[in-house]
């Protein structure tokens, strides 16, 4: 797998740190975020790529900024899609996972959490990549990337009090997935992001794979 720098609020222009961090929350239904993001792809996707939605049959109700959600999906996306060629496909998946499941986190209560998946067939990535692939500024991408993709992107999925976690091997594609808590009351606020240190030095540029 092949992990990318997107801008996760604009990714036309704006650079990372230049985002409005705060997030205003209202429920949303999992299933039609997702649905959202279908219309997204054919700008980050290579051409030849299947694309496959296996949504959950009920309704997946959160808390959630769905702006800043999508972005964070989007940007594991297009890391998907760097390591995807012809021929490949990606799965995009949302499920209900009970409380006492194995597959579910310890910290989720009764209500369980809701999982979103994206599973992709491409390259993979080695151990050693994996295990820094959400540390800020660590990339194995030259040039213009700066390495905060991933790092924005879990800061997005912490704040709505979420985990995820990688599956991924080099040459046998990347399972990215993502739980978040179960809501069954209608809340509306606002929080803000809290982002990686500035002072923070970039690390060296890996061999293997292409991580930023």
């Amino acid at each position: 797998m092949h992990v990318s720098t997107v801008n996760l609020w604009d990714q036309r222009s704006l650079p990372a740190y230049s985002f409005n961090p705060m997030m205003r929350l209202k429920d949303h239904d999992l299933n039609r975020i997702v649905e959202e993001l279908e219309e997204m792809l054919p700008g980050i996707l290579p051409e030849g790529v299947e694309v496959i939605f296996d949504l959950a049959d009920s309704e997946l109700t959160i808390t959630t900024d769905p702006l800043k959600l999508k972005g964070a999906f989007l940007n594991f996306i297009r890391n998907a899609g760097d390591a995807l060629r012809p021929g490949g496909s990606l799965t995009l998946k949302t499920s209900r996972i009970r409380f006492g499941s194995a597959d579910c986190p310890a910290a989720y209560g009764p209500g369980g959490c809701a999982l979103f998946s994206i599973t992709d067939t491409g390259t993979g990535m080695s151990r050693e990549i994996k295990e820094k692939m959400f540390e800020p500024y660590f990339t194995t991408k030259q040039g213009a990337d700066k390495g905060l993709g991933c790092t924005l992107a879990r800061r997005v999925v912490e704040c709505h009090n979420g985990t995820i976690s990688v599956d991924s091997n080099a040459n046998k594609g990347t399972t990215v997935r993502i739980y978040l808590p179960l809501l069954k009351t209608n809340r509306m606020g606002a929080m803000p992001i809290p982002l990686p240190s500035s002072s923070r030095r970039p690390v060296g540029v890996l061999a293997r794979g292409q991580i930023g």
